[in-house]
């Protein structure tokens, strides 16, 4: 039996996650509707339904909230994909898995990765320095990606490249999907995904000379 002040400490914190999460899905109305210099903490409450205090309770200001309505979207793109590219077996149908779900969840999300976008071109350092678009900023969503190139060259399975330069190429073209997505209401992703997975996969192939 769990001591009942452990209970309740869970059950309190399921219960401020949840709310932070209502915070962060009403931000993310608001901007998609005003966009980010219009998104006021006043705006968000009213659409959350809640006080203005209870979001200055949960987050320490606007920056903190959309700094972790950056980090949200990622964080549910990674539980999204990361099962798919898991069960992938070998370093290329991880890559093809890689692509192709990056682009799935895209789609899926349209209006989160509008204004995902909006608060990355916005949201700024105490110094004024974007604060999601350093090259250390990008080093945990390009890792994986590395990792998986480095290893299917180790295993032969992919050719001779630079594993750091092919991944930031990658990344472009999935950021890149990311812009024609916000801006094309027909865009096509499965076509997109099957032309992308193809072009790289020509590319990352071993050569017949190596």
């Amino acid at each position: 039996m769990r001591p009942e002040n452990e209970t309740e400490g869970r059950r309190r914190s399921f219960i401020e996650e949840a709310r932070r999460r209502q915070i962060i899905a009403a931000a993310v109305e608001v901007i998609s509707e005003v966009g980010y210099a219009n998104a006021s903490l006043a705006r968000i409450a009213k659409r959350a339904g809640i006080s203005k205090g209870v979001i200055s309770y949960h987050f320490d200001g606007k920056d903190e909230l959309m700094a972790e309505l950056v980090i949200q979207l990622y964080v549910s793109g990674g539980e999204f994909m990361t099962p798919l590219i898991g069960a992938a077996v070998g370093p290329h149908d991880q890559l093809m898995t890689y692509l192709a779900s990056n682009l799935q969840f895209i789609d899926a999300n349209r209006i989160y990765v509008a204004v995902l976008t909006d608060v990355v071109l916005n949201l700024r350092n105490a110094d004024g320095t974007l604060r999601f678009t350093s090259e250390g900023g990008e080093e945990p969503i390009i890792r994986p990606l590395i990792d998986i190139l480095r290893a299917g060259q180790d295993t032969g399975v992919f050719g001779d490249f630079d594993p750091v330069v092919m991944a930031k190429v990658m990344r472009d073209t999935i950021d890149g999907a990311a812009g024609r997505a916000i801006r094309e209401p027909d865009w096509d992703a499965g076509t997109y995904a099957d032309e992308v997975c193809r072009l790289f996969d020509l590319a990352t192939r071993k050569g017949k000379g190596e």
